[in-house]
């Protein structure tokens, strides 16, 4: 089998370590390097090398001829530096509009780790600290459990996903009418107020209670702060003398300030936010909100129509040893898409960071949450491969099945995909044996892809759910349980295991499914592109607040897909699919490279579809090119010290990691102790981050643990609700 190898010098593809260089950046004047582009070689064995090559100039020009205009890849010659000392100094250059701009960290806590990372010039000038508790407050007014219920639920599911230990506090006694209820000094250092704030529920205790908590050093977030002239108390408390209510808003643009927040909104994707389109049919809210310059309140980002700005849009209020900010937008709804698929889309993601960073802040940079993926590994590659197609399933002029193809190149290169299996034996293609060979090769367990991938799979009627093979036949109508039902029951007789994965044919979701697939035992689906679920990291459709009537509030784990084998032009609203071929290898390795790095820095998980086929009206060789360009996918992770894991493994890591929680304090003579509660399912590889390198780790019952700089991986499995006591001391 011919591979396609990647050839990297290190110093050009291998990114520095977050840790080290501070991979929170953000814009600054750059040093521009010379150069328009660099190049890469990528051997394809007899065939003639393919030269992958990135772009290093803002010119709109395409220099490299990848079909990308001034997409600037986070490698090599893109390195640049500011002129500010420490961690501040180095970063990566991108695009914004027609200038290079630098995107270095901003001054964060100063942390044990080698690091100047506060960029005053000294390294690891740690301040005094008797002790701090690393735990988050979520709490509201009575009104925001119902009238912003939407709001708390996401806000809550994506603390989750950060891994941030936090409460909830409960709805009654309101917290907003009796403060001393709970006592949050001496609790918590991060107080989150999502939703929104009015200002008659902030009476003058309330208000004191929360600026005596920033004073002492706590942050507090408040979602979009309401109040008038005569009811002025929640505007007060952001520092802000008015928010005004938009929904023409299209953009909201983060700025250079040094805001600790901002620390992870390094990326043009993260910078310019596309909120709704220039003319929204179902807009999108949006608070402009006017600072109080008189109490040093600073604009962190700004909200755009077009390109006048509407106001401010995220506020910070510095008092005494904390802060308190302000956001006039929920980050977490948007009207617009900028992309579909093939393309890094954080948006979703930058209320996780923005919580990750506010929470650094408010511990004093001494944090330690949940890793998002069970390793120490930045991040996580998830390979998966619909089969379903003809030559997917058989032999042919194109040799072995493309299924069998496609694992045997995993199974050479030590890592594993996961198989969504079309089980149609109305067409005729579906080839149990195939199947077989799949578990053989070590690809077990696999996913249902439906029976017909119909086109019109999300009008299919629900069904009975009592489908089966020998009712549901060729002349049967299609039914969505029929879909579901019948291909499970097929892949469970064949293999011995009734599969938990679902994917729908299309990224085409039936009204019904999550009630279909909940009815049948799947927990694990994968029917999204990452441009209309704009998350990578698994999202927790019982906890969400969005689109609840499709998802029911049934507990299934998404998995939005960011890579694919094609292209779909949605910007002209046609469906002229481009396949990954040997014209176009560039353009998509290119791509897939960009949205690996950029995942890699900010912790999340890549999933990608690759179908073992040749591609529509494609020549037969066209399916050795998706093996080996899924080689070079292997390759180019490896390179960014990703972790390759089967769906199934991560889903499962993660539905365990979902339900253990952290309690945790700091301080300067002790470190850092603790104690993990694991949830209903045991746990094994829970990975723990920590804010310091740390010198020693100890824990009774996690007999088999690793430490990797600020990561500790505890090897071993942890019962089902164990409670696991747990100390840290940090390297100095």
């Amino acid at each position: 089998m011919r591979t396609l190898i990647l050839l990297c010098l290190l110093t050009a593809c291998s990114a520095p370590q977050r840790e080290v260089t501070g991979a929170h950046r953000r814009p600054t004047a750059a040093v521009v390097k010379s150069g328009g582009s660099h190049a890469v070689a990528l051997d394809a064995g007899t065939e003639p090398p393919v030269a992958v090559t990135f772009e290093t100039q803002c010119n709109g020009v395409d220099d490299d001829g990848d079909g990308l205009i001034d997409v600037l890849l986070p490698l090599g010659q893109n390195a640049c530096t500011t002129q500010a000392q420490g961690a501040c100094r180095n970063g990566w250059a991108a695009c914004l509009g027609d200038q290079r701009v630098c995107y270095a960290p901003p001054p964060l806590p100063e942390v044990f780790d080698g690091v100047d990372n506060d960029c005053n010039g000294v390294i690891d000038d740690v301040p005094s600290i008797d002790k701090v508790r690393i735990r988050a407050l979520m709490v509201a007014p009575a009104y925001g459990w119902s009238d912003a219920a939407s709001d708390m639920a996401t806000t809550e599911a994506i603390l989750d996903q950060s891994g941030i230990p936090y409460d909830r506090a409960p709805m009654k006694p309101d917290w907003f009418e009796s403060p001393q209820s709970i006592p949050i000094i001496d609790k918590y250092s991060l107080v989150v107020i999502p939703g929104y704030l009015m200002g008659p529920v902030i009476g003058e205790p309330v208000r004191q209670a929360l600026e005596s908590f920033a004073n002492a050093g706590g942050v507090v977030l408040v979602f979009k702060p309401i109040g008038k002239e005569d009811q002025p108390q929640a505007l007060q408390l952001a520092g802000l003398h008015r928010s005004v209510r938009h929904h023409d808003v299209t953009t909201i643009r983060f700025d250079t300030a040094s805001a600790p927040i901002v620390a992870s909104i390094d990326s043009p994707e993260e910078q310019v936010l596309e909120i709704n389109p220039e003319t929204p049919a179902d807009p999108v809210e949006v608070y402009a909100l006017e600072p109080d310059t008189t109490k040093n309140t600073k604009v962190i980002a700004e909200a755009y129509t077009g390109n006048v700005v509407t106001g401010a849009t995220v506020t910070r209020r510095p008092i005494g040893r904390g802060a308190i900010y302000a956001l006039g937008f929920d980050f977490s709804t948007f009207g617009k898409n900028r992309c579909y698929i093939n393309c890094f889309e954080p948006s979703g993601d930058v209320l996780r960071e923005l919580l990750q960073d506010a929470f650094r802040e408010a511990a004093q940079g001494h944090t330690v949450r949940k890793h998002t993926i069970g390793g120490p590994e930045d991040s996580t590659l998830i390979l998966t491969h619909d089969v379903d197609a003809p030559d997917a399933q058989n032999r042919g002029a194109w040799g072995e099945p493309g299924a069998l193809q496609m694992a045997t190149m995993e199974r050479e290169r030590g890592v594993q995909g996961t198989y969504n299996i079309t089980t149609d034996y109305v067409a005729g293609y579906y080839n149990p044996q195939t199947i077989k060979t799949l578990c053989a090769e070590g690809m077990c367990s696999l996913g249902a892809h439906s029976v017909r991938h119909s086109s019109d799979f999300s009008a299919h009627p629900r069904g009975s759910c009592f489908e089966s093979r020998g009712s549901y036949g060729p002349t049967a109508v299609p039914t969505l349980c029929g879909e579901v039902r019948v291909s499970l029951d097929l892949l469970f007789q064949l293999t011995g295991n009734r599969p938990t994965i679902w994917r729908s044919p299309y990224f085409d979701p039936n009204p019904n499914l999550y009630d279909v697939l909940a009815k049948n035992g799947v927990w694990v689906d994968s029917s999204f592109a990452v441009g209309d679920l704009k998350y990578n990291l698994p999202v927790n459709l019982e906890n969400v607040g969005f689109r609840q009537p499709l998802f029911h509030k049934h507990r299934i784990y998404e998995f939005p897909v960011a890579i694919e084998d094609g292209l779909v032009d949605t910007a002209t609203d046609t469906h002229n699919r481009i396949e990954v071929q040997p014209s176009n290898l560039r353009l998509f390795l290119n791509k897939w490279h960009y949205l690996l790095i950029r995942n890699a820095q900010n912790g999340s998980i890549t999933t990608a579809l690759i179908h073992p086929s040749r591609g529509l009206h494609l020549p037969e060789a066209n399916l050795q090119t998706k093996v080996t360009v899924v080689g070079s996918l292997i390759d180019l992770a490896k390179t960014q010290h990703m972790r390759i894991e089967a769906l199934d493994r991560v889903a499962d890591y993660w539905r365990a990691r979902d339900k253990t929680t952290l309690e945790a304090t700091y301080s300067e003579s002790t470190g850092y102790a603790g104690t993990i509660t694991v949830g209903a399912y045991p746990i094994a590889n829970l990975t723990l981050e920590f804010g310091d390198m740390l010198g020693r780790f100890t824990c009774a019952a996690c007999n088999d643990f690793e430490i990797v700089g600020k990561r500790v991986v505890i090897r071993s499995t942890l019962k089902a609700k164990g409670n696991f006591d747990f100390a840290a001391s940090v390297k100095r």
